[in-house]
């Protein structure tokens, strides 16, 4: 009887012994990985790819990690506080997150695409697409389809409209006078002005946030590829825009493949990185290869990063020199969490 009740109690059966095996396996691996991320240099640890948010499913579901759900967010700007804001742009939303939890909340926008100066979910958005602060508690999104610039209060989630009368064309005005094409990205400079890749008007504009003035400090409005001062420059279909807080903004371009600085002082037009033909290779200056490089940003330490989308990469450009490398990603379209070379991205934008 002994044995029987023994027999009974401790061995069990086929399907346990191998639930007993999965776990025991998965937590070997997760011990492996662990011990191997240790062992990594400082720099090498932080380049392992991990996700943050959202289910991997075109949806929109405001939850935590993975079980939230976006739909092709292509945007984003780092508070400094913990939070990241995030232009979900076929959600027609702006979304917050927190950095530490991993939390995704609606800041403002209904879902439906359409304009409207309200607070929070009550606003209405079309394709929302740049995204950026001030740092002084205000967000500053580059509404796409409405071909507007709006505000929204980051404590109320008040929106309103700085700039654009909502008609797509080209004009240098202020507030609702001014007219743009399809603004993708948006930056800050810090003092007080915004900066639009205007893209379908091949323009990079400026407006002063206090008085909604809005002008082009570079781009002829003609498609093409040329290097110059001010209106005499040409840009095709730039996107992405960023400041390095030291008088330069780094434009990308889709149809140009590249990256062009642009001197604030002076509206000068120069190419940073990129052949300007389509393809991937990591180099210097002009040598250097991108396809179709999209978000872009520095860390204020003399380096840009960028999304080069149709590579399904990150790239990383040294300013001072123009070299370019590979951050992370294998270039293979898919999704993998994994160290850098062996991560997978599927046309990362922002």
């Amino acid at each position: 009887m002994k044995n029987q009740q023994f027999s009974s109690t401790t061995f069990c059966s086929q399907e346990q012994y191998k639930s007993v095996q999965r776990r025991l396996l998965a937590t070997i691996a997760a011990l492996v990985l662990l011990f191997t991320l240790a062992a990594l240099p400082r720099t090498a640890r932080a380049q392992v790819v991990t996700t943050l948010a959202g289910s991997g499913a075109a949806a929109f579901l405001d939850g935590t990690g993975t079980a939230a759900a976006l739909n092709r967010p292509v945007s984003m700007w780092l508070d400094g506080a913990g939070n990241l804001f995030v232009a979900d742009r076929n959600n027609h939303r702006i979304r917050q997150i927190v950095i530490a939890t991993g939390v995704v909340t609606t800041l403002a926008g209904s879902g439906a695409a359409g304009f409207m100066d309200a607070t929070g979910t009550a606003a209405q958005f079309s394709q929302p697409y740049g995204i950026c602060g001030d740092g002084a508690g205000n967000l500053f999104v580059a509404d796409l389809n409405n071909h507007r610039i709006r505000r929204i209060v980051i404590a109320t989630g008040v929106v309103t409209t700085v700039a654009g009368s909502g008609a797509a064309g080209f004009m240098d005005a202020t507030g609702a006078a001014a007219q743009f094409n399809r603004p993708a990205m948006i930056c800050t400079d810090g003092s007080g002005n915004l900066y639009v890749a205007d893209n379908f008007n091949d323009r990079v504009r400026r407006i002063v946030i206090a008085t909604g003035v809005v002008t082009t400090l570079a781009g002829s409005g003609v498609q093409g590829f040329v290097n110059a001062t001010g209106i005499a420059a040409q840009f095709d279909r730039p996107v992405g825009i960023c400041s390095d807080g030291a008088g330069n903004l780094f434009v990308t371009e889709e149809n140009n493949h590249c990256v062009r600085r642009i001197v604030i002082a002076t509206g000068v037009v120069t190419t940073l990185a990129g052949s300007g033909a389509p393809g991937f290779v990591n180099a210097t200056g002009t040598a250097a290869q991108f396809n179709v490089p999209v978000g872009i940003c520095s860390d204020g330490a003399g380096n840009l990063f960028l999304a080069d989308r149709s590579n399904h990469r990150i790239r990383r450009i040294v300013i001072a020199t123009g070299v370019v490398t590979t951050v992370a990603g294998s270039g293979v379209l898919g999704f993998l969490d994994a160290l850098a070379a062996a991560a997978q991205f599927n046309n990362p934008a922002g």
